[in-house]
């Protein structure tokens, strides 16, 4: 049992017995309990439901977090996605090592799967909802467990809840297919609901396999680094699985997965012999990326490049286009320190023009020729760091340090280096 566990309160029946039941059991299993309450907005008197939530947490000596959150309207996965995304990220925010857990049941896991499964999200998305989520600290101890029991244990317990009246409204999927398509499916075939979700914990199990088989596939491709692969490797595979390597890369990534059309032209045009010269397709929140004999997946908008950083020579690490520029002290290695410290010093991207000596006993050599050299492709290139000093180039992420700058065998240098967070 993890040492603090941060409920996600609705104030609705689910997430009322699920605070009842651990606040029971907290002390005998040695945790520290919370919870925290949402108001999105978008109902009129949402606000008043923090209320009836404060009241319950008092009474079970739980520490309460009340925030409000601003919903997208404009969201391309429409309102449900845009309050769901909006309510993971608020109840996660701050969240400090603790392990939220969420009140979903048996009869939300058979929604989810009869709802993923009618869009066509294959064994991934039939898979429904994890009991526990390891990657994003959540836990669903309730999954199993039917509404009808939770009912039970509240009228048991004289548990008061409040009913979010949005619930009922059959413009939205999920509600329609809860009150609508799921009863009479049940009325029809009894035991359908737990069905449903015995299939989706079916369909989990061969997820996990396939994610297996693409962690091998994504291994045998001669990664480079974490998240850079071999593109000849990956052309060996038959189509399905290489687009189910190209899923897994996706996902560990973070990214929306795109629909299945533009999985399949992604996987069909990274076969294209011509995509080695340099090919950036945007799979929505992210891209599919191949240069020369590699391919990788990175954010799907490039990051913007500031005019400027100064450096005063002693500041170890300094923020970059959506990453790090780190100076890390070294001896006979990097820059020398002698030559950076009390200079005028500063960071920035490439304007053009810039020539860079490698080697003492080396030609200068332009920017763009050595960037072509190191394998950095176009689209990347703006984003490097430059270090200048006195006006004279010194560093460029990526490609080396000036000659002239070189720090000598057993003198005091700095060491630059740059490190992207996507």
């Amino acid at each position: 049992m993890p040492a603090r566990l941060r409920v996600g309160l609705s104030g609705g029946l689910d997430s009322t017995v699920l605070l009842h039941v651990l606040a029971a059991l907290r002390e005998q299993l040695g945790f520290e309990l919370s919870a925290v309450h949402i108001n999105h907005g978008l109902i009129s008197g949402s606000a008043a439901w923090a209320a009836p939530c404060r009241q319950l947490c008092d009474g079970l000596g739980v520490p309460l977090l009340v925030r409000e959150v601003v919903v997208r309207r404009d969201h391309p996965g429409g309102i449900e996605m845009a309050a769901r995304e909006a309510r993971h990220a608020a109840l996660q925010e701050d969240a400090d090592g603790a392990l939220l857990v969420l009140a979903h049941h048996r009869d939300d896991q058979a929604e989810t799967v009869l709802f993923r499964a009618l869009r066509g999200a294959g064994v991934r998305g039939a898979g429904g909802m994890r009991v526990l989520d390891a990657r994003r600290a959540i836990w669903r101890p309730l999954l199993d467990v039917p509404r009808r029991d939770l009912k039970a244990y509240a009228e048991e317990h004289a548990l008061v809840w409040v009913e979010d009246p949005s619930n009922q409204d059959l413009r939205f999927s999920r509600n329609f297919l809860r009150l609508e398509v799921l009863p009479r499916i049940e009325a029809r075939q009894i035991g359908a609901s737990a069905g449903l979700a015995r299939n989706g914990r079916l369909c989990a199990e061969a997820a996990a396999l396939l994610d297996e088989l693409a962690d091998l596939d994504l291994a045998s491709m001669g990664s480079t680094e974490a998240r850079r692969f071999s593109r000849a490797a990956a052309v060996s595979l038959t189509p399905p699985r290489l687009r189910n390597a190209l899923r897994r890369a996706l996902d560990r990534a973070g990214a929306l997965m795109p629909d299945e059309d533009r999985l399949c032209e992604a996987e069909r045009q990274l076969r294209l012999d011509t995509v080695a010269a340099g090919w950036r397709l945007v799979l929505g929140t992210h891209a599919l990326c191949v240069y020369r004999d590699d391919w990788w997946i990175e954010l799907a908008d490039l990051p913007s490049i500031p005019a400027a950083v100064p450096w005063d020579g002693r500041m170890p690490v300094l923020p970059w286009a959506r990453g790090l520029v780190r100076f890390d002290p070294a001896v006979g290695q990097g820059l020398l320190a002698a030559a950076v410290m009390g200079a005028c010093c500063e960071v920035r991207g490439r304007m053009g023009g810039e020539r860079l000596r490698l080697r003492p006993d080396g030609p200068g050599r332009s920017l763009k020729n050595l960037l072509q050299q190191a394998a950095i492709p176009a689209w990347l290139r703006p984003s490097l760091p430059l270090l200048w000093v006195d006006g004279r180039l010194a560093w460029v992420a990526g490609v080396g340090i000036a000659a002239e700058f070189l720090c000598p065998s057993g003198e005091p240098g700095v060491v630059p280096g740059w490190s992207a967070t996507d």
